[in-house]
């Protein structure tokens, strides 16, 4: 007699890989989770969608896949022409909030008024192809952005930037544990994109597209910033207990940005 495991607790259990003790690499919630992200997110594209994302992309040369072009906007955010996208990728809460307040928390430009923004000139038929490009990789890469726990962090401590830690017995800081430290301990990357979106349950699916406000995701992650990141960390040591406790978050946070990102796009560029 076999037992069948629903299909979460199967992809949590064949994760369950020994983590590894090498350095973590510090970098912005990382390229792998951006384009694993964008790899879940083509998988829920309409035809019609899929290819209108590659009529945009291939009128750049040399063009990019999809997947490369999510972390465009990490590559170009210190260039001269993007430098004021910087901000848009976070967006910095007081502790204690009940939420995301636009006025006090974007009084520039932040990730949760990012996404509308450039899904509006993706949408935009009217604009030029150079235009709803850039408006795609910056969409693309926002969605993943704003489901990292702490790109809707505190703002007195940068997101975790401020905050020392020993990953592993490596020193880094707590906002590098969480982009990209903690999945590539698990073993989570870009060629897991197959394996992460067939464990996607209709009921989680549904949960995830009940809204596709901006802000209620960065809540979403605002409160996991809340209750689980800075959890046991007072000797500032964050181990395999603390890579164990928060698998599941890990998992769950780039199946929701690609599930989300994917609905995003069909809505802007479906016929």
């Amino acid at each position: 007699m076999t037992c069948a495991f629903p299909p979460m607790l199967a992809l949590l259990m064949a994760l369950a890989v020994p983590v590894s003790p090498r350095p973590p690499v510090n970098v912005p919630w990382s390229f792998e989770i951006h384009r694993l992200v964008c790899d879940i997110a083509w998988r829920e594209l309409t035809p019609a969608t899929q290819a209108e994302v590659q009529r945009l992309l291939a009128t750049e040369s040399p063009p990019e896949s999809f997947a490369e072009s999510c972390t465009w906007a990490d590559r170009v955010r210190r260039d001269a022409p993007y430098r004021w996208t910087a901000t848009a990728h976070y967006v910095n809460l007081p502790r204690g909030a009940a939420g995301v307040d636009l006025a006090r928390d974007c009084d520039t430009i932040c990730v949760v008024t990012a996404i509308p923004r450039f899904l509006a000139g993706l949408g935009n038929r009217a604009a030029s192809d150079s235009v709803r490009r850039e408006a795609l990789k910056f969409v693309s890469h926002f969605a993943g952005d704003i489901h990292q726990p702490l790109h809707a962090g505190y703002g007195d401590d940068l997101g975790g930037n401020r905050v020392a830690v020993r990953f592993l017995g490596e020193p880094t800081n707590l906002h590098g544990v969480w982009d990209g430290d903690l999945a590539r301990a698990l073993g989570v990357g870009p060629d897991d994109a197959d394996r992460l979106h067939a464990a996607i349950r209709p009921v989680d699916r549904a949960r995830w597209l009940a809204s596709l406000d901006p802000v209620t995701w960065a809540n979403e992650s605002f409160a996991i910033t809340e209750r689980q990141v800075y959890a046991d960390l007072g000797d500032g040591a964050a181990g395999r207990d603390y890579i164990e406790r928060n698998r599941h978050t890990v998992v769950e946070r780039i199946q929701a940005a690609g599930v989300r990102l994917g609905a995003l796009l069909n809505h802007a560029l479906g016929s």
